[in-house]
């Protein structure tokens, strides 16, 4: 009797650990909600004979080259970046001797139909544009990037703490991943027009519509200031 007690006991304990192991959670891993930029990069160095103002873009282009790997990195459009240096000259964002004005972001991204967000030095704000797939232009002074002042692209977050960036004023810093913390601690110390770090997105016009008695906001991309500055 006690034997067949015993039996009972066993095949009841194997039998719970059996639908243990089929019935236990499983850790599921969050799924990634992040929107990666497919990054469209442009080199001012390619560029040593042509001209901004009386200076060339090899030397001086930067500001107006990141808007143009903002703008085709968004839209999958070709940028022409002589064209894009010669209207920075035009609209006096570019100063022969003193180089481009902070405005130069900004004012190039309404130019060529983008949206442009001045973020400071907020580093969560940075990390919340780059997650929803925003290219974020960094003015950097002094250190890694350079030895006065040098616009840049941060493109994508890696992890919580690291960045890539598009570099448009070298290849081999572009290939690096960098620490988030140190990009921002080596940004220009004072910057206008809501620098040294802007947000670029596409534009978004506020579509109402009404829905069985009911009014919706829709979102909607604004084709046509995107379009006016094809090239």
């Amino acid at each position: 009797m006690r034997t067949r007690v015993k039996n009972l006991i066993v095949v009841s304990l194997s039998l719970l650990m059996v639908f243990g192991i089929l019935f236990q959670s499983v850790p599921v891993q969050a799924a990634e909600t992040e929107n990666e930029l497919n990054v469209v990069y442009y080199n001012q160095g390619d560029y040593p004979d042509s001209k901004i103002g009386t200076s060339t873009i090899k030397a001086a282009g930067c500001g107006p080259v990141c808007v143009a790997v903002c703008y085709s990195s968004l839209t999958g459009k070709k940028v022409s970046i002589p064209k894009i240096c010669k209207l920075a000259y035009k609209k006096g964002w570019y100063i022969n001797g003193a180089g481009c004005t902070h405005y130069v972001i900004p004012g190039l991204s309404k130019e060529y139909g983008l949206k442009s967000k001045g973020l400071g030095t907020n580093m969560n704000a940075i990390k919340k544009a780059l997650k929803a797939g925003h290219p974020v232009v960094a003015l950097m002074g002094p250190g890694d990037f350079t030895g006065s002042g040098h616009f840049i692209v941060v493109t994508k977050l890696v992890g919580n703490n690291r960045v890539e960036v598009a570099d448009v004023g070298s290849r081999a810093r572009t290939a690096q991943t960098w620490s988030l913390k140190k990009i921002v601690k080596q940004s220009k110390d004072y910057a206008d027009a809501g620098g040294p770090f802007w947000e670029i997105s596409l534009p978004f016009k506020e579509k109402e519509s009404i829905n069985n008695g009911m009014i919706s906001t829709e979102k909607t991309v604004d084709i046509k200031a995107i379009a006016k500055v094809e090239d």
